[in-house]
């Protein structure tokens, strides 16, 4: 990866070619992001406008077949990325994806209103058969309500996820920007960074707020997993955090990693949580010896 970053940092015209080629490429949008976020972090805004322009001319033609993912991340990412060179903050980036994301979560859901609707219909046909396997029983008028509540929260949740999805896209092809950028010009930067990361108490409660709060309503159903994606790269930067002050290795990491995606449904609810709790204690300050954890500040290590 060092070589591809050096190559993008060469001048415009092969900055140029890389976003231009990876956002043609099916499934390649996340590095023609990452590497957009690149040029923007050390060069600035107007030295990778032309850049942007080349690059969203393929992301535009998958937008007219249907896929909006390139679009969204390309410029999701140059906006988080202009953030964080102006401010180095990831805190600040984090609360400003959310606004981002609802922003994803309506354009989604009106370039994709009718598969959704298909989607939601198809879902409905089958939940008798699903409470029926779960052994739960219900009379008519309890069903009528299930079914109405559903109907209600369905499609604003969907929108939400999928909101949720492409922040998560967005923000991965930063950090991935972020680290490139940190290898070339400031070793073990970024590691530091998002090992240090970590919410306000202000800020963790207000998104856990909207997160439990918000599916009450189905206008601010969407809000909800949107408002848990800074909870998660907190929580996983608690996670990265602690591995490196106790010096654990990449294991650990991976394994960790195994296991939330194996058990997503069980794993992100418990990472959130922790993050929300660390917001409040801050464990890694706890756990970090009082001269400070050479681990945690080894350039060299990984994570």
């Amino acid at each position: 990866m060092r070589g591809l970053a050096e190559y993008i940092m060469r001048g415009r015209r092969e900055a140029t070619l890389a976003v231009a080629i990876a956002a043609a490429i099916p499934l390649l949008f996340w590095f023609s992001a990452a590497a957009l976020a690149l040029v923007i972090l050390r060069r600035g805004l107007s030295e990778a406008l032309p850049i942007l322009v080349w690059g969203m001319l393929p992301a535009l033609v998958w937008s007219f077949l249907g896929d909006l993912t390139p679009l969204l991340v390309m410029l999701g990412s140059s906006a988080l990325a202009v953030v964080l060179r102006q401010h180095n903050d990831w805190l600040r980036v984090l609360l400003l994806a959310v606004p981002l994301g609802v922003v994803f979560a309506v354009a989604l859901l009106m370039a994709l209103g009718e598969p959704l609707q298909a989607l939601a219909a198809g879902f409905r046909e089958m939940l008798p058969e699903l409470l029926g396997q779960m052994g739960v029983q219900l009379d008519e008028a309890a069903r009528a309500a299930l079914l109405a509540r559903l109907d209600e929260l369905m499609i604003p949740v969907l929108g939400g996820v999928m909101g949720a999805m492409h922040m998560l896209m967005v923000l991965f092809s930063l950090m991935i920007a972020r680290s490139w950028q940190a290898r070339l010009y400031n070793p073990g930067g970024f590691r530091q960074e998002f090992h240090q990361l970590r919410l306000t108490p202000l800020a963790s409660i207000g998104l856990l707020i909207v997160v439990v709060l918000a599916p009450q309503w189905p206008q601010l159903a969407m809000l909800s997993p949107v408002a848990s994606v800074p909870l998660l790269v907190a929580g996983f930067a608690l996670l990265h955090g602690v591995v490196g002050i106790k010096n654990l290795g990449t294991g650990w990491l991976i394994g960790s990693y195994v296991l939330f995606v194996l058990f997503i449904r069980f794993a992100y609810p418990l990472i959130v949580f922790l993050a929300f709790v660390d917001s409040l204690f801050d464990f890694r300050s706890r756990m970090r010896p009082p001269s400070g954890s050479r681990g945690d500040d080894d350039s060299n290590s990984q994570g």
